[in-house]
């Protein structure tokens, strides 16, 4: 009887002791679960782009996303709290997806007036440069013989890239053969599949001093230097200044940080596999003879480098059509000290009716328009005015002045001078040259970073039958 009223005492014990496990182990997950609930959720942010472009966007052997603009982006989420999903395919595929909205913006692509029929443009990146490639086969072979269609040679390109617009373009006689993209097509050209490739320098020096494949490719021609931008699908607005205002941390320091890590790793690893062979085939005496020349052949490519890095640093702030500052640098003018002077002028003036200049008279015209107003305005403003291009055809100028009055005869100035010189300058008298300014004038300063009250006063401008120049004071 005793040893039964010990079990039972411990058998208690040990339902007890299971019951408030129990208990303990509900409490926690339903805690967990509320902190989880109660913990905000990050922004996603899904961005496209090819991936197979090497060094810029590709996808390494275990998938995951790797190169330049995906550290780009990745960056860009870390310092703004968004977590960036990427949506990685073929080239075309990539800009499908942008448009469609299975992606928000696309990483990097170059703006053409195909692209701007569907898209629109945010912030600036950095420039590639794009060349045409010949193999070994056609040494000696003139590069304007083969692209003007007189030989057989298939030119490879990568379909939906920007190359295929271009060549179909300039070279309308070339035959084009595609490629779904940049890997694709370098296999082909290293397996000795096509003779002829265009593409970016960066891209194709990645694959070929990376390979052991003697099939070699040199430059033969280059194409065009052009800046690539953020993409988004046309009408998305609010996300393009959403996105684009984040962008302030993107200074030269920050950009030439995870450029260098790309652009530099080749140049350092590259040579050296080539060097052993001549060092066990020429000896010691030559091999020091080598390393002496490989050190300052190196020296000189890293120089080299570092200007093109300062190239990319002043392209990346500049307008490549006008050769105005950009929208990103005015930007950051706006969010700098100059927020806080007193007298601060915000102007803000797009073309009137600029799309029947594209209409009327072809793209080529329209951007002669955009150079001929941005060179006039820049021309009538005096040094210390920042003057930038923000849109396609929307201009935006920050300049102090003492009175209100002072700031509208500026803006009125800028109307009457763009219309009078383009009537001397263009052959369509009906049709003149004109915009329509907003001045919005901030006597304390100006008590936020947005274009906002400029953008309503131009838009009253363009009631008031457009080509004239509107005011708003705006007090704190």
């Amino acid at each position: 009887m005793r040893h039964s009223g010990v079990l039972y005492v411990v058998t208690r014990i040990i339902v007890v002791v299971l019951s408030i496990g129990v208990l303990l182990t509900i409490t926690l997950s339903v805690d967990a679960e509320q902190n989880q609930q109660s913990k905000p959720q990050s922004p996603v942010l899904k961005v496209a782009n090819s991936h197979a472009w090497r060094p810029f966007s590709y996808l390494d052997r275990n998938q995951e996303p790797k190169g330049i603009l995906i550290d780009f982006w990745k960056e860009f989420g870390k310092r703004n709290g968004y977590q960036i999903e990427f949506v990685l395919t073929d080239w075309q595929q990539s800009i499908d997806a942008v448009r469609s909205g299975q992606a928000d913006v696309h990483a990097g692509l170059l703006r053409s007036p195909e692209r701007l029929a569907f898209m629109d443009f945010g912030t600036p990146l950095f420039s590639i440069d794009t060349q045409v490639f010949f193999s070994q086969a056609l040494t000696g072979v003139s590069a304007d013989y083969v692209l003007a269609g007189d030989t057989d040679h298939a030119v490879g390109v990568v379909q939906g890239g920007y190359e295929e617009e271009f060549m179909r373009t300039e070279f309308p006689d070339v035959t084009l053969q595609l490629f779904p993209n940049n890997q694709a097509m370098l296999d082909a050209a290293l397996s000795a599949d096509i003779q002829a490739f265009v593409a970016d320098l960066q891209v194709a020096n990645y694959h070929l001093y990376t390979t052991t494949n003697q099939n070699l490719f040199i430059p033969v021609r280059h194409l065009y230097t052009e800046m690539l931008y953020a993409g988004f699908a046309k009408g998305k607005t609010a996300l393009l200044n959403q996105v684009d205002n984040k962008f302030a941390w993107l200074d030269d320091e920050t950009k030439r940080r995870l450029l260098n890590r790309w652009v530099y790793y080749d140049v350092e690893t590259v040579y050296p596999a080539y060097l052993l062979p001549m060092l066990i085939a020429f000896g010691v005496i030559v091999g020091i003879s080598y390393i002496f020349l490989l050190k300052r052949t190196v020296k000189q490519k890293t120089h080299a480098l570092q200007a093109a890095n300062d190239l990319l640093q002043a392209q990346a702030i500049t307008d490549s059509l006008t050769h105005l500052h950009n929208r990103r640098y005015f930007y950051q003018c706006l969010y700098s000290q100059m927020r806080e002077v007193k007298g601060i002028t915000l102007m803000v003036f797009d073309i009137d009716d600029f799309k029947a200049f594209n209409d009327g008279f072809g793209h080529a015209h329209g951007d002669e328009v955009l150079c001929f107003v941005a060179q006039t305005a820049r021309s009538l403003l005096p040094n210390d005015a920042v003057v930038a291009r923000i849109g396609g055809e929307e201009f935006a100028v920050l300049q102090y002045f003492s009175t209100a009055e002072r700031a509208v005869v500026q803006g009125k100035l800028l109307c009457n001078e763009i219309s009078r010189q383009s009537l001397a300058l263009f052959n369509h008298p009906s049709m003149p040259v004109t915009v329509s300014l907003g001045v919005a004038y901030y006597p304390n300063g100006m008590p936020h970073s947005e274009i906002v009250d400029a953008d309503k006063a131009m838009y009253q401008a363009k009631k008031q039958d457009k080509n004239c120049a509107v005011l708003h004071e705006i007090s704190q």
